[in-house]
């Protein structure tokens, strides 16, 4: 059983729309949504959790259509706290335990200590660092089988990142928690991802194991003039200057026998990224 899947969704604003999003989350797995800002990811998330109404398509969350009961298995993180910054973190328990059926108060407040946040200020003390922590913590204080984190490490610093990556890895290792992780920082993902989705004007463009996504493909790299050898179709994305060019190339294996002339690199997720959008298509 897949935790998430998302099939054809469709959502039309005045300068933007989802077009026929699909895509399916594994259990046991972390996902990485990436993609420029204003690309979808947010728009989905939310479609997801209900917070926006897609004018099509289809969405089940472990197997079934949303509903009060689903959604107390999905646990989620925006950008931006979302907690009242007038509550101490007891209150805090207080008010979550009321809604949560599966809060647990011991996993909380464990998570409050290994981040280092204090018992007794208010939340609008906290640094905006803080406060993504607060967020995690609360996430994962009621063991949700589906966790949406939109951005969830803006503000931290990378060692308070390296935590909460380890403790996402963490929650999906029983194989029965799932993690969808929208975020620009891609080193993120590079450590952490079974399967990454990019996003491209309110489109999936790739869907892919990570893994094989980084085996796979490639960026070719020579002078203008050596550019003039390179067969367009074996290009996905392209930037070039006066002095060089990068392509992104799927098949590394190919591209080294056929272009054997030129430099052919491995790759990153954020060097793909910036190709893919950034660059000229060709």
């Amino acid at each position: 059983m897949n935790a998430l899947e998302v099939k054809g969704l469709c959502k039309q604003y005045m300068d933007f729309s989802l077009k026929n999003v699909s895509f399916s989350l594994p259990m046991g797995t972390i996902t990485g949504l990436v993609g420029r800002n204003g690309t979808g990811k947010t728009t989905t998330i939310k479609s997801v959790l209900g917070a926006v109404r897609p004018d099509s398509g289809e969405i089940r969350i472990l197997g079934q259509e949303r509903s009060t009961d689903i959604m107390q298995e999905v646990g989620v993180v925006y950008d931006e706290c979302c907690f009242s910054g007038l509550l101490k973190l007891n209150q805090l328990d207080s008010v979550l335990r009321s809604i949560y059926q599966n809060w647990s108060t011991d996993v909380f407040f464990g998570l409050c200590e290994k981040y280092g946040l204090p018992k007794d200020k208010k939340c609008k003390t906290f640094s905006r660092g803080m406060k993504q922590k607060l967020s995690i913590a609360a996430a994962l204080a009621h063991n949700p089988k589906l966790l949406l984190l939109d951005e969830p490490t803006g503000g931290l610093d990378p060692v308070a990142r390296e935590e909460i990556l380890d403790d996402l890895q963490e929650f999906v290792e029983d194989g029965t928690h799932t993690v969808l992780l929208s975020t620009h920082i891609t080193t993120d993902l590079d450590r952490v991802a079974d399967q990454i989705i990019f996003l491209s004007n309110g489109e999936v463009r790739m869907d892919e194991d990570k893994d094989a996504l980084l085996n796979t493909y490639c960026i070719l790299k020579g002078s203008p003039e050596a550019l003039e050898q390179v067969d367009r179709t074996d290009i996905l994305g392209l930037r070039k200057n006066a002095y060089s060019f990068e392509a992104l190339c799927r098949d590394r294996n190919k591209i080294i026998r056929k272009y054997p002339q030129l430099v052919c690199d491995q790759t990153d997720i954020e060097r793909i990224l910036v190709l893919l959008e950034g660059g000229v298509r060709k």
